[in-house]
Protein backbone atom coordinates (compact mmCIF):
# COMPACT_ATOMS: atom_id res chain seq x y z
CA UNK A 1 0.00 0.00 0.00
CA UNK A 2 0.95 3.23 -0.88
CA UNK A 3 2.19 5.50 2.10
CA UNK A 4 4.42 8.42 3.75
CA UNK A 5 7.50 7.06 5.52
CA UNK A 6 9.32 9.54 7.64
CA UNK A 7 12.59 8.32 9.17
CA UNK A 8 13.00 9.48 12.96
CA UNK A 9 16.11 10.89 14.39
CA UNK A 10 17.05 14.03 16.93
CA UNK A 11 15.23 14.53 20.79
CA UNK A 12 11.69 15.20 20.60
CA UNK A 13 11.77 18.77 19.06
CA UNK A 14 13.37 16.97 15.68
CA UNK A 15 10.95 14.29 15.62
CA UNK A 16 8.01 16.63 15.74
CA UNK A 17 9.80 18.02 12.71
CA UNK A 18 9.83 14.94 11.37
CA UNK A 19 6.31 14.21 11.87
CA UNK A 20 4.87 16.98 11.10
CA UNK A 21 6.41 17.16 7.59
CA UNK A 22 5.31 13.46 6.76
CA UNK A 23 2.23 14.27 8.29
CA UNK A 24 1.27 17.53 5.75
CA UNK A 25 2.79 15.20 2.96
CA UNK A 26 0.43 12.09 3.36
CA UNK A 27 -3.06 14.12 4.31
CA UNK A 28 -2.24 16.06 0.77
CA UNK A 29 -2.28 12.63 -0.59
CA UNK A 30 -5.25 11.20 1.56
CA UNK A 31 -2.49 8.41 2.84
CA UNK A 32 -1.06 6.77 5.56
CA UNK A 33 1.58 8.36 7.41
CA UNK A 34 4.42 5.77 8.57
CA UNK A 35 7.38 6.28 11.22
CA UNK A 36 10.83 4.73 10.88
CA UNK A 37 12.10 4.57 14.35
CA UNK A 38 14.94 2.42 13.32
CA UNK A 39 17.66 5.17 13.59
CA UNK A 40 16.46 5.90 17.48
CA UNK A 41 16.13 1.69 18.15
CA UNK A 42 19.14 1.06 16.88
CA UNK A 43 21.75 3.70 16.70
CA UNK A 44 25.53 2.94 15.28
CA UNK A 45 27.71 3.02 18.55
CA UNK A 46 30.49 4.51 16.58
CA UNK A 47 28.44 8.04 15.75
CA UNK A 48 28.77 10.92 17.83
CA UNK A 49 25.64 12.07 17.79
CA UNK A 50 24.00 12.13 21.32
CA UNK A 51 21.64 9.24 21.58
CA UNK A 52 17.82 9.91 21.83
CA UNK A 53 14.68 7.66 22.20
CA UNK A 54 11.00 7.68 20.61
CA UNK A 55 9.30 10.40 21.81
CA UNK A 56 6.54 11.10 20.07
CA UNK A 57 4.34 8.68 22.17
CA UNK A 58 4.21 11.68 24.87
CA UNK A 59 2.06 13.60 22.56
CA UNK A 60 -1.40 12.63 21.50
CA UNK A 61 -0.71 12.18 17.30
CA UNK A 62 -1.41 9.21 15.94
CA UNK A 63 1.25 6.72 15.39
CA UNK A 64 1.78 3.83 13.35
CA UNK A 65 5.15 2.37 13.26
CA UNK A 66 6.58 1.40 9.56
CA UNK A 67 7.27 -2.32 9.05
CA UNK A 68 10.47 -3.48 8.98
CA UNK A 69 10.51 -5.40 5.94
CA UNK A 70 9.14 -2.28 4.48
CA UNK A 71 12.21 -0.07 5.40
CA UNK A 72 14.87 -2.38 6.80
CA UNK A 73 16.73 -1.90 2.96
CA UNK A 74 16.56 2.46 3.38
CA UNK A 75 18.79 3.18 6.24
CA UNK A 76 22.27 3.16 5.77
CA UNK A 77 23.21 5.89 3.44
CA UNK A 78 24.76 3.31 0.50
CA UNK A 79 21.50 1.80 0.69
CA UNK A 80 19.31 4.98 -0.04
CA UNK A 81 21.49 6.23 -2.58
CA UNK A 82 21.59 3.04 -4.34
CA UNK A 83 17.55 3.29 -3.90
CA UNK A 84 17.40 6.63 -5.41
CA UNK A 85 19.44 6.00 -8.35
CA UNK A 86 17.51 2.38 -9.28
CA UNK A 87 14.14 4.87 -8.73
CA UNK A 88 15.28 7.41 -11.60
CA UNK A 89 15.47 4.61 -14.07
CA UNK A 90 13.67 2.10 -12.72
CA UNK A 91 10.79 3.17 -10.89
CA UNK A 92 8.16 0.76 -11.43
CA UNK A 93 10.82 -2.19 -10.09
CA UNK A 94 12.00 0.52 -7.02
CA UNK A 95 8.75 2.45 -6.53
CA UNK A 96 9.40 4.06 -3.02
CA UNK A 97 10.75 7.75 -3.96
CA UNK A 98 13.94 8.11 -1.02
CA UNK A 99 14.70 11.95 -0.24
CA UNK A 100 17.23 13.06 1.92
CA UNK A 101 17.13 16.65 3.00
CA UNK A 102 19.31 18.77 1.09
CA UNK A 103 20.59 21.35 3.33
CA UNK A 104 18.76 23.99 5.47
CA UNK A 105 15.42 26.04 4.59
CA UNK A 106 12.18 25.56 3.11
CA UNK A 107 12.25 23.06 -0.35
CA UNK A 108 9.13 23.50 -2.11
CA UNK A 109 9.85 20.48 -3.84
CA UNK A 110 8.92 18.45 -0.75
CA UNK A 111 5.23 19.35 -0.59
CA UNK A 112 5.15 18.01 -4.60
CA UNK A 113 6.51 14.40 -4.04
CA UNK A 114 4.33 12.02 -5.80
CA UNK A 115 3.93 8.47 -3.08
CA UNK A 116 5.27 6.29 -1.81
CA UNK A 117 7.70 8.57 -0.18
CA UNK A 118 10.14 7.89 2.17
CA UNK A 119 12.03 11.11 4.36
CA UNK A 120 15.02 11.15 5.40
CA UNK A 121 15.86 15.02 6.65
CA UNK A 122 15.05 17.35 9.95
CA UNK A 123 12.39 20.03 7.83
CA UNK A 124 13.24 22.75 10.05
CA UNK A 125 10.51 24.82 8.65
CA UNK A 126 7.04 25.67 9.00
CA UNK A 127 6.74 26.12 5.43
CA UNK A 128 6.45 22.11 5.04
CA UNK A 129 3.31 21.85 7.37
CA UNK A 130 1.71 25.36 7.91
CA UNK A 131 -1.39 23.68 6.07
CA UNK A 132 -1.91 21.54 8.99
CA UNK A 133 -1.25 23.95 11.47
CA UNK A 134 -4.70 24.01 13.15
CA UNK A 135 -4.62 20.18 13.75
CA UNK A 136 -0.95 20.18 15.45
CA UNK A 137 -1.59 22.56 17.88
CA UNK A 138 -5.24 21.50 18.92
CA UNK A 139 -4.84 17.83 18.47
CA UNK A 140 -2.01 16.36 18.13
CA UNK A 141 1.32 17.91 19.50
CA UNK A 142 -0.45 17.96 22.77
CA UNK A 143 0.38 16.27 25.90
CA UNK A 144 -0.89 12.91 27.39
CA UNK A 145 -2.09 12.84 30.57
CA UNK A 146 -2.77 15.68 32.99
CA UNK A 147 -0.57 17.89 34.40
CA UNK A 148 0.95 17.72 37.87
CA UNK A 149 0.47 19.98 41.00
CA UNK A 150 3.63 21.81 40.07
CA UNK A 151 2.55 22.36 36.73
CA UNK A 152 -0.35 23.58 37.26
CA UNK A 153 0.83 25.61 39.53
CA UNK A 154 2.63 27.13 37.14
CA UNK A 155 -0.12 27.09 34.34
CA UNK A 156 -1.62 29.57 36.84
CA UNK A 157 0.89 31.88 37.15
CA UNK A 158 1.54 31.83 33.60
CA UNK A 159 -2.47 32.69 33.20
CA UNK A 160 -2.03 35.89 35.08
CA UNK A 161 -1.06 37.98 32.30
CA UNK A 162 2.67 38.99 31.16
CA UNK A 163 4.84 36.13 31.49
CA UNK A 164 7.28 35.92 29.01
CA UNK A 165 9.05 32.28 28.28
CA UNK A 166 12.78 31.83 27.72
CA UNK A 167 14.66 28.84 27.29
CA UNK A 168 18.45 28.37 27.65
CA UNK A 169 19.55 24.94 25.90
CA UNK A 170 23.12 23.65 27.17
CA UNK A 171 23.75 20.21 27.42
CA UNK A 172 25.26 18.40 24.72
CA UNK A 173 25.86 21.63 23.15
CA UNK A 174 28.58 21.95 25.58
CA UNK A 175 29.90 18.68 26.87
CA UNK A 176 29.92 17.19 23.14
CA UNK A 177 32.74 18.60 21.46
CA UNK A 178 31.38 18.03 18.20
CA UNK A 179 27.74 18.68 18.79
CA UNK A 180 29.11 21.80 20.63
CA UNK A 181 31.22 22.97 17.23
CA UNK A 182 28.10 22.05 15.22
CA UNK A 183 25.60 23.68 17.26
CA UNK A 184 27.06 26.13 19.59
CA UNK A 185 25.24 27.30 23.03
CA UNK A 186 23.47 30.78 23.06
CA UNK A 187 25.64 32.98 25.53
CA UNK A 188 24.30 34.91 28.75
CA UNK A 189 24.45 37.90 26.77
CA UNK A 190 22.06 36.87 23.65
CA UNK A 191 19.06 35.88 26.66
CA UNK A 192 20.17 39.12 28.19
CA UNK A 193 19.81 41.44 24.98
CA UNK A 194 16.86 39.82 24.00
CA UNK A 195 15.07 40.49 27.12
CA UNK A 196 15.56 44.09 27.34
CA UNK A 197 14.45 44.13 23.94
CA UNK A 198 11.20 42.07 24.51
CA UNK A 199 10.43 43.97 28.01
CA UNK A 200 10.85 47.58 26.26
CA UNK A 201 8.10 46.22 23.82
CA UNK A 202 5.84 44.75 25.96
CA UNK A 203 4.56 44.71 29.53
CA UNK A 204 6.45 41.94 30.98
CA UNK A 205 6.08 41.02 34.48
CA UNK A 206 8.00 38.03 34.75
CA UNK A 207 9.85 35.43 32.84
CA UNK A 208 9.30 31.76 32.87
CA UNK A 209 12.78 30.30 32.35
CA UNK A 210 13.34 26.93 31.03
CA UNK A 211 16.56 25.27 30.74
CA UNK A 212 18.30 21.67 31.24
CA UNK A 213 20.65 23.48 33.07
CA UNK A 214 18.65 24.92 35.60
CA UNK A 215 21.71 26.26 37.77
CA UNK A 216 23.61 27.67 35.52
CA UNK A 217 20.13 29.50 34.63
CA UNK A 218 19.85 30.70 37.85
CA UNK A 219 23.53 31.80 38.28
CA UNK A 220 24.62 33.41 34.89
CA UNK A 221 21.00 35.14 33.76
CA UNK A 222 20.70 38.54 35.01
CA UNK A 223 16.80 39.53 33.81
CA UNK A 224 15.21 43.04 33.70
CA UNK A 225 12.47 41.73 35.82
CA UNK A 226 11.49 38.67 38.04
CA UNK A 227 11.79 35.13 36.79
CA UNK A 228 10.26 31.59 37.71
CA UNK A 229 12.82 28.84 37.41
CA UNK A 230 11.22 25.79 36.38
CA UNK A 231 13.22 22.55 37.22
CA UNK A 232 10.83 19.51 37.71
CA UNK A 233 9.94 18.09 34.19
CA UNK A 234 13.17 16.36 33.41
CA UNK A 235 13.59 12.52 31.86
CA UNK A 236 10.15 11.72 30.12
CA UNK A 237 8.17 14.83 31.70
CA UNK A 238 10.23 16.82 29.93
CA UNK A 239 7.48 17.70 26.97
CA UNK A 240 5.02 19.45 30.00
CA UNK A 241 8.14 22.37 29.57
CA UNK A 242 7.27 22.67 25.92
CA UNK A 243 3.35 22.87 26.59
CA UNK A 244 4.41 25.71 29.86
CA UNK A 245 6.04 27.64 26.90
CA UNK A 246 3.10 27.72 24.69
CA UNK A 247 0.95 29.54 27.07
CA UNK A 248 3.12 31.86 27.75
CA UNK A 249 2.14 35.42 26.14
CA UNK A 250 5.85 35.88 24.58
CA UNK A 251 8.84 33.79 24.04
CA UNK A 252 13.01 33.99 23.98
CA UNK A 253 14.31 30.70 22.24
CA UNK A 254 17.05 29.52 22.07
CA UNK A 255 18.93 27.73 18.71
CA UNK A 256 16.81 24.48 19.71
CA UNK A 257 13.71 22.53 18.05
CA UNK A 258 12.85 21.96 21.81
CA UNK A 259 11.65 25.93 22.08
CA UNK A 260 10.77 26.62 18.66
CA UNK A 261 8.09 24.06 19.20
CA UNK A 262 7.03 25.98 22.71
CA UNK A 263 7.05 28.85 21.25
CA UNK A 264 5.11 28.03 17.19
CA UNK A 265 2.17 26.01 19.34
CA UNK A 266 1.34 29.25 21.09
CA UNK A 267 -1.66 30.23 18.23
CA UNK A 268 -1.57 34.19 19.36
CA UNK A 269 -0.89 36.09 16.16
CA UNK A 270 0.22 38.74 19.12
CA UNK A 271 3.01 36.89 20.68
CA UNK A 272 6.67 38.13 19.80
CA UNK A 273 9.15 35.30 19.05
CA UNK A 274 12.81 36.30 19.62
CA UNK A 275 15.53 33.56 18.23
CA UNK A 276 19.29 33.90 17.57
CA UNK A 277 20.16 35.26 14.63
CA UNK A 278 22.65 32.41 13.88
CA UNK A 279 20.95 28.63 14.04
CA UNK A 280 24.21 26.31 13.39
CA UNK A 281 27.36 27.94 14.09
CA UNK A 282 29.14 25.40 12.71
CA UNK A 283 27.99 26.16 9.03
CA UNK A 284 26.67 29.81 9.51
CA UNK A 285 23.23 28.87 8.89
CA UNK A 286 21.28 32.03 9.08
CA UNK A 287 17.45 32.13 11.35
CA UNK A 288 15.98 32.99 8.22
CA UNK A 289 16.51 29.70 7.43
CA UNK A 290 14.44 28.50 10.47
CA UNK A 291 12.50 31.19 11.76
CA UNK A 292 8.39 32.03 10.70
CA UNK A 293 9.13 35.48 9.24
CA UNK A 294 7.46 37.00 11.85
CA UNK A 295 9.76 36.11 13.89
CA UNK A 296 12.64 38.38 15.61
CA UNK A 297 16.24 36.99 15.21
CA UNK A 298 17.88 39.01 17.18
Amino acid sequence: MASVVVRLMGGLGNQMFQYATGAALAQRHGLPLLLDRGFLDHRPADMSWTPREFELDRLRAPIAIAPEALVCKLRRPWELRGHRFLHGILPSLFPVHCVKEQGTGYDPRITRLPPPVYLEGFWQNEGYFIEIADRLRNDWFLPRGEPNERNLQLLEIIASGSCASLHVRRGDYVSNAETAAFHGACDASYYQRAAQWIVERHDIRRFIVFSDEPEWAQANLKLPCPAEHVSNNTGRASHWDMHLMRHCAHHIIANSSFSWWGAWLNPSRAKTVIGPKQWFQGNNTPATDILPTAWTAL
